[in-house]
């Protein structure tokens, strides 16, 4: 029984929390593509759509830990993981990692259109990119944030692709604002994580790119990052009327990229695992309140046009 926890543990499901970011593409299918029109039909898409991306996610889960057994046997607390402490056998978790891929990307196939496959296989092959040799980029200074966050945008095809055709194609600027959004994100993680070995030789035998990180490099990318998240986002508001109304809630957003920098920079942060970051009560305070905001101007906006719609003949007819 503990055997086959120790493969479950592999497969990362606590992870797949990540996925949440899927929703993030179904919202932008639905502003500028089915006009906020909710049907079961789509929420039975919308729910469907998260299986087979965490079923393939967990198979880059299981590849990770494969290729990274031998760094994560230097760090403080994953060399207790599976692999490094010799609780699982590496031929069972590559068959486990084959099984998962080919089950998720059938059901992608099976259930919705090419491009939604193709979302899956930029996900595994993004995978294959940040962690085989030679490229192994996360073994390369902010390269390898880049890579990782590049699952960001992969979530938001998944989550458009599950609702709507191919050929709609979602904006460049949201694609990028969420891409850099991500890229914040996991810079912070970068940061926590150096700040939480606290050992510059240690840090480095288990990733090459701390060898070249300092807290100030990481501090600098990461407010280049909030940046430009805040440059594209607020071009994707001017350009598209449909996200016209979100410019209400820009201050909030700002607001919550402070509370999400504020807490990367306490000292008590330092203690905490990189995942721990992101489970600060305040952080989650911060995305609730701006995602209800957000979703509740898109609601108005989309209900205003639609009376605009009906008033529209209307006035035609008494002319």
């Amino acid at each position: 029984m503990n055997s086959l926890l120790e493969y479950i543990y592999i497969c990362r499901p606590t992870h797949w929390l990540k996925n949440i970011f899927i929703v993030f593409g179904h919202a932008v299918a639905l502003v500028l593509v089915l006009d906020m029109q909710v049907t079961p039909a789509i929420i039975g898409l919308a729910a469907l759509s998260l299986i087979p991306a965490c079923l393939v996610a967990s198979a880059n889960y299981v590849l990770n830990e494969i290729l990274d057994a031998p760094f994560d046997a230097v760090h403080p607390t994953k060399r207790l993981r599976g692999i490094p402490a010799g609780k699982v056998k590496i031929p069972v978790c590559w068959g486990l990692m084959a099984g998962l891929l080919v089950v998720g990307l059938l059901l992608g196939w099976l259930w919705f259109n090419w491009a939604y496959v193709a979302a899956l296989a930029a996900l595994f092959v993004s995978g294959l990119l940040y962690n085989v040799p030679p490229a192994r980029l996360k073994d390369r200074a902010f390269l390898d944030v880049i890579a990782e966050s590049f699952n960001n945008p992969v979530r938001l095809w998944l989550g458009y692709y599950a609702l709507v055709a191919p050929h709609h194609v979602p904006p460049l600027s949201v694609v990028l604002a969420w891409w850099f959004f991500g890229a914040l994100l996991m810079t912070g993680k970068r940061y926590a994580e150096f700040r939480f070995i606290n050992d510059t030789e240690v840090s480095g035998r288990y990733r090459k790119s701390f060898r070249v990180y300092t807290q100030r490099k990481l501090i600098i990318a990461m407010i280049c990052y909030a940046n430009l998240f805040c440059f594209c986002a607020g071009v994707a508001m001017a350009v598209y009327e449909e996200f016209n109304n979100l410019v209400l809630i820009f201050p909030v957003v700002v607001a919550a990229v402070g509370v999400y920098f504020h807490h990367a920079m306490r000292e008590e942060s330092a203690k905490l695992e990189p995942e721990e970051l992101m489970q600060n009560k305040w952080i989650i305070l911060a995305t609730v309140v701006t995602v209800v905001l957000a979703a509740a101007l898109l609601l108005t906006e989309a209900n205003l046009a639609k009376q605009i719609g009906l008033l529209g003949p209307r006035v035609l007819e008494l002319d």
